[in-house]
């Protein structure tokens, strides 16, 4: 046989597993998003980069994460590290070319920086050394602090027979265990999506088959008629039908706000009042309905009490309803409901006041667009997920802003009005982040010194809505006995 048809014997590749020790769950969410990590030379070799360079000449590479004092296992990835290709930064790089290389990663954060105990010899003045990786498995979409905990792994060992435990940054597992390590992970996430299956399983075996099965397509067909509220007079009539009388049905959502555009969802708000005697026996109807995240029409049902008890709560949801008029965003309201409208600004505190600037402020809130900016640099345009949210942002602002100026609330926002044409500017992507921020600050400045200025307690309110809810009890039964 010719040499150049002969076949080359196969060289086995292993698998090298190190420990890679996270200094916060930031710096794990924000490998997971990039694909990024980083290394950098400690005061003695082996620096970690020789150290990752020497491994990928025999195979595969997979990093393990475990996140400073959590106490487990969060996921493990592949590196791609190419010693050509490795990009670092100096300690005298200019911002410009720190931006350059690091716009993704946290780098100043990256790795252990716990102390010698647990990294070794670091050396803090060397330069991050960044490279790619290839997530395999990680819990963070199970939860943010989801991880294997370390009793789990206890009884696995590093070369020197102490507890894998206790591993430092970049210390190299052997493959035997690093292999454990790895399907105990690949386990762990698996048993999370079990019970996450479970739960929907239960949750979706407990939503009862959609209030508005049937009636679901006159409403989704708003648009076709000539009616803002086409469609809605057949859910109003089976809930009045089927539960009680209705108080109030009106939409929630961008419709409410006059802010919906072609192909928004068909939102439903609808307060009822169940018979007295029914309240009173040993099968009280239910509080509260809501359908399926995957049902057309999204609709949520309270009886009067519940409706009551988020009002007296503060919830700015429930309270808007009571600022909307027949012209501007209600489909029906009774005269008993439109009597409770008399004490509305009452229900206008600093309690109601307070969810509104947490929900604007928030997690889900200015923070998230916040976060956005610090993962993507300078870049100024929105996607089009968080310009719908930043319009969010800015209708809380608005409220609370009314609230603080006026002692009122202009829920249903005028065609031509200066804060529709600022919501729907917004939600139409016509805001760069640095722009968006401003208005918001501009809000923030203008509630900040009037929040004194509001009630502090419900005290009245309270009484003045538990008077309504028991005038239309006993209304009811008077009815019945007559």
């Amino acid at each position: 046989m010719e040499s150049g048809t002969a076949e080359s014997p196969q060289v086995q590749q292993v698998t090298t597993y190190f420990v890679v020790k996270c200094a916060a769950i930031e710096n794990l969410h924000r490998c997971i998003e990039t694909g990024i990590w980083a290394c950098r030379d400690r005061q003695y070799p082996p620096h970690p980069k020789d150290l990752l360079s020497s491994a990928h000449e025999k195979g595969r590479v997979i990093l393990v994460f475990s996140v400073n004092n959590q106490h487990g296992w969060h996921g493990y990835c592949e590196s791609n590290f190419n010693c050509r290709d490795l990009k670092n930064v100096s300690e005298n790089a200019t911002k410009k070319e720190i931006d350059t290389v690091y716009v993704d990663c946290d780098c100043d954060n990256l790795g252990d920086t716990s102390g010698p105990s647990n990294n070794g010899n670091e050396d803090d003045a060397s330069p991050w050394h960044r490279f790619p990786v290839t997530w395999k498995v990680h819990l963070q979409d199970m939860s943010k602090l989801a991880c294997l905990s370390s009793e789990k792994t206890k009884h696995l060992q590093l070369p020197d027979g102490s507890p894998v435990n206790k591993a430092r940054n970049w210390q190299q597992i052997s493959e035997d265990t690093g292999g454990q390590l790895c399907s105990l992970i690949n386990e762990y996430r698996e048993g999370l999506l079990q019970k996450k299956r479970e739960m929907d399983l239960a949750k979706e075996m407990q939503c009862e088959v959609s209030f508005f099965k049937d009636e679901e397509h006159a409403v989704d067909s708003k648009s076709q008629s000539s009616s803002e509220f086409g469609g809605w007079d057949v859910v109003i009539e089976k809930v009045q039908r089927e539960l009680g009388k209705v108080h109030l049905a009106c939409p929630f959502g961008s419709q409410r706000y006059n802010c919906n555009l072609p192909g928004s969802d068909n939102d439903i708000f609808l307060v009822y009042q169940a018979k007295t005697t029914d309240i009173l026996g040993l099968d009280p109807p239910k509080q509260t309905i809501k359908n399926s995240d995957r049902a057309v029409v999204d609709y949520t049902i309270l009886e009067i009490q519940r409706y009551c008890e988020l009002l007296v709560a503060g919830d700015p949801r429930c309270i808007e309803t009571l600022f909307l008029s027949k012209d501007e965003g209600l489909a029906l309201a009774s005269e008993q409901w439109e009597q409770l409208q008399a004490i509305r600004n009452t229900l206008l505190t600093q309690k109601c006041l307070e969810k509104y600037m947490k929900e604007a402020q928030g997690t889900t809130g200015v923070k998230q667009l916040q976060k956005w900016r610090s993962n993507n640099g300078l870049t100024e345009q929105l996607p089009h997920k968080l310009s719908k949210l930043g319009y969010i942002v800015l209708r809380l602002l608005q409220n609370a802003r009314d609230m603080c100026v006026s002692g009122s609330l202009q829920v249903y926002r005028k065609t031509d009005s200066t804060e529709r044409q600022e919501l729907l500017a917004a939600r139409n992507g016509e805001f760069s982040y640095t722009e968006l921020m401003d208005v918001c600050r501009r809000y923030q400045e203008e509630i900040e010194p009037l929040k004194p200025s509001l009630p502090a307690s419900l005290k009245e309110a309270r009484a003045d809505v538990q008077k309504w809810l028991l005038d239309c009890r006993l209304e009811d039964l008077q009815l019945k006995s007559s």
